[in-house]
């Protein structure tokens, strides 16, 4: 695959200071034809206390070069490239809210969304108010319909609902966010290696206490190109995690 010109990199304008330092963790698979669209949209927020890392399971599309050649010469856009045996979504994000963590960042929010243009970028600024208001973790509700509009994930989740506990309506979706103190408070019981580590944070994230809320935000139906890292967790992967949280593991 050629390595075609990026659009024309733009830096923020706005100085620093409209909020503390944040980090969008953004899983990869094979997103190298989303890629562009995911940093234009991270420019556009002109933002300049908002960070982006890319975590891509060593895809052979090479997203994780595309990726790179972003991040050359701008120090808010960072790549975390992960080659080897544990793939998958579970595996991306707690390696990424580790790679947070002993950041010399020093990042208060942690936020994350997917690439393949599910999730709306322009909503961030909504979800990090949130946090800024006292949210311990925020959770972007996909479609503002009661019980999710005819597209949305959220009408089948009565399952994951009781799996994990929490008072969320949308707990399957991946565009939310987390003060830094919180993660490290849930960090040890995320065991998920795919994309039952959403509902497994939310449940752990109930179990300490902490105050979760929820932001309506616009859903676009998946693109059809990029491979799933995420999805509707399955009926047997609810019950193990419900029985983890009935003896105290999560």
């Amino acid at each position: 695959m050629s390595d075609e010109a990026i659009p024309p990199k733009r830096l923020p304008t706005r100085p620093p200071g409209l909020h503390p330092k944040t980090l969008l963790v953004v899983p990869t698979k094979e997103e190298r034809h989303n890629i562009d669209w995911v940093m234009e949209r991270f420019q556009d927020l002109n933002d300049a206390d908002l960070h982006v890392l890319i975590a891509d399971d060593d895809s052979l599309d090479k997203t994780w070069s595309r990726a790179g050649t972003w991040a050359a010469d701008d120090g808010r856009i960072h790549l975390l490239r992960r080659p080897g045996r544990y793939k998958g979504r579970g595996f991306a994000l707690r390696e990424s809210y580790k790679w947070a963590a002993e950041s010399e960042n020093a990042y208060a929010y942690v936020l994350e969304c997917a690439a393949n243009r599910t999730d709306d970028i322009s909503q961030l600024p909504r979800l990090i108010a949130a946090l800024d208001a006292g949210a311990d973790v925020v959770v972007g509700a996909r479609s503002q319909a009661p019980g999710g509009g005819p597209d949305s994930p959220r009408r089948r989740q009565t399952l994951a609902r009781l799996a994990c506990g929490a008072p969320v309506s949308d707990v399957e979706s991946g565009f939310r966010g987390f003060r830094m103190d919180a993660l490290r408070k849930i960090a040890r019981r995320l065991k998920a290696t795919d994309h039952r580590i959403k509902v497994e944070a939310l449940a752990a994230a109930r179990r300490a206490g902490l105050k979760i809320v929820e932001v309506p935000v616009p859903y676009q139906p998946h693109d059809g190109k990029s491979p799933k890292l995420g999805g509707n967790t399955g009926v047997v992967g609810l019950a193990v995690l419900w029985l983890r949280r009935l003896v105290g593991r999560v």
